[in-house]
């Protein structure tokens, strides 16, 4: 499976993308603008012998996170899954360190346009005063690398006043993708762009959202450019 313009291997500006992200979130601004284009579905599974396939894991419930979709590239090998397949899969995980543990930020980098990033990163908390923050890495495949409890005063850089439970019906990362690419293609020649990421979070300016954030690197002018798009309705929000 490839990554736009990047292999999930090879990813040197990973921490500056992180940095970007962050600093984004906490401004709630970004570099692209682009009117609403109304609210869509959940999308539909491709079908065909080429396209990928769709899988259900689990039973889905009107309370729990909607299954995503599965993708065996070229119709064979090893299913990589969208976002929502990856967040059931880690919050499973963050369970096993706190029975209420809930997800509360997610990022992703190098993130081609089916919604799959070379690994999610998952911030997981138990409760609104928060003492112990979880992070939890996930590759593409569903697997968790790595967790990491952070505690004490270092809970503050991810816990806020406005930090919120991310609701279990949001759209799914390949639909943000493509919203958030139709946007910023409106505006820059995307053959100029590189290192596609995507955010997943509450503005922690005025606690609006959540959002989902689609970023690249510009090169003509060596800046990120975003389009902000709303988790639970799909429309494009102004970022100026």
């Amino acid at each position: 499976m490839s990554i736009a313009g990047e292999s999930r291997t090879h990813a040197p500006m990973a921490a500056v993308v992180g940095f970007a992200i962050a600093a984004l979130t906490l401004v709630g601004c970004g570099s692209a603008v682009s009117t609403a284009t109304g609210p869509v579905g959940q999308g539909t599974p491709l079908i065909g012998s080429s396209a990928p396939t769709t899988v259900t894991t689990g039973q889905t419930l009107a309370d729990d996170i909607p299954p995503g979709r599965g993708i065996a590239e070229g119709g064979g090998g090893p299913l990589s899954y969208t976002f929502r397949e990856e967040w059931r899969k880690a919050r499973a995980e963050a369970q096993k360190w706190r029975s209420g543990a809930y997800l509360i930020i997610a990022t992703g980098q190098y993130v081609n346009d089916d919604g799959e990033p070379n690994s999610w990163a998952l911030k997981f908390i138990d409760k609104a005063a928060a003492d112990a923050v979880l992070l939890v890495d996930i590759d593409p495949w569903g697997a968790v690398t790595q967790t990491r409890e952070v505690s004490g005063s270092d809970v503050s850089s991810f816990v806020g006043p406005y930090t919120k439970r991310i609701p279990y019906s949001i759209i799914d990362s390949d639909t943000a993708v493509t919203l958030g690419k139709a946007s910023l293609a409106a505006q820059y020649p995307l053959d100029k762009t590189k290192e596609p990421s995507l955010a997943l979070n509450f503005s922690e300016v005025d606690g609006s959202g959540p959002y989902w954030t689609y970023m690249l690197f510009y090169e003509s002018t060596a800046e990120y450019v975003s389009a902000r798009v709303d988790a639970l309705t799909g429309a494009v929000i102004p970022t100026d």
